[in-house]
């Protein structure tokens, strides 16, 4: 699927700004799933642009140095992602647990394995790893889309019920949250039962989706009663978060548990880290008395195939 995106971003400051330093990790990144043919990163007033790569992605900094009422970055990508069937080569039935318990096949992972700051290993998301091992299969991607659907089923999906800070103990009392409570609350789970999780930041097109089967045990169907209508999609009009979780065979694979989907074609990719603070969209600090307002707007279109 080749797709454009078009992600804006601009600053209001009632007074003037000063000595503004700034990182974006906004660009898609490429691997086996996805190629980034074209990026633009445009930013207002103008300056020069840095950048350098992380193992989770492409970060772009800048500075602008003399006073300004507003900022305004455009970032702006077409992108060709291939993973059309995510349900393909899923190892349900397989008992694969001793590829977790090898501590030597385990060490390049720990990152993805220990707590940090938004990922506490909570012992009480054992509660939940329990009841989706109970709806799932012997395999671990068996567990992984019942965890997903659960996840979906029990929490419900309420901006403004969190800030960034929100600790994890509460997201598991009130059972609410955005894409990120969700996305951190996966990988909670997950990395208290051994298997490697990450938080994955990107973009939703919202177009149809291939929804995953009550039942993990359920082979992969194309048909009409499996689209999940674009409406009830959430996360097309930011960017989106969801769980990337390293399987048996090496490959990581994408968990959405706020639409209760498997990343497919639609997602884009962008950064990748152990939680939400290695990936912040825009992080920025600036000298100034005054407030500010921040406006954003994305956008995510299908274009066909050259």
């Amino acid at each position: 699927m080749r797709l454009r995106l078009v992600h804006t971003t601009r600053y209001k400051y009632n007074k003037y700004a000063i000595d503004s330093q700034n990182e974006v990790r906004l660009m898609p990144i490429s691997d086996r799933d996805q190629s980034c043919l074209d990026y633009r990163l445009t930013i207002e007033p103008s300056t020069r642009i840095f950048s350098y790569d992380l193992p989770g992605g492409r970060v772009h900094h800048f500075s602008l140095l003399s006073p300004h009422n507003f900022l305004f970055l455009k970032s702006e990508a077409v992108v060709i992602t291939t993973r059309s069937n995510p349900f393909a080569d899923l190892q349900l039935d397989v008992k694969d647990v001793s590829f977790y318990e090898d501590a030597a096949k385990m060490a390049p992972y720990f990152d993805y394995l220990a707590p940090s700051q938004h990922v506490p290993l909570d012992p009480e998301t054992d509660r939940i790893a329990h009841l989706a091992r109970k709806q799932s299969g012997e395999g671990t991607a068996s567990f992984l889309l019942a965890l997903t659907r659960l996840l979906h089923k029990v929490m419900s999906y309420e901006p403004g019920s969190t800030r960034v800070d929100t600790p994890l103990r509460d997201v598991l009392e009130n059972r609410r949250g955005v894409c990120q409570d969700f996305a951190h609350l996966m990988i909670a789970i997950c990395r208290r039962q051994g298997i490697p999780a990450r938080y994955m930041s990107g973009y939703l097109y919202t177009g149809s989706h291939l929804k995953a089967e009550d039942s993990a045990n359920t082979p992969w169907k194309s048909d009409e009663s499996a689209q999940l209508p674009t409406e009830q999609l959430i996360g097309g009009d930011a960017m989106h978060a969801w769980v990337e979780c390293l399987l048996p065979d090496g490959v990581w694979r994408g968990f959405d548990p706020t639409n209760n989907l498997m990343a497919d074609s639609h997602y884009i990719k962008v950064h990748h880290g152990r939680d939400y603070a290695d990936v912040v969209p825009i992080r920025g600090v600036y000298r100034g008395i005054g407030e500010h307002v921040m406006e954003i707007a994305v956008r995510v279109i299908s274009e066909p195939s050259e």
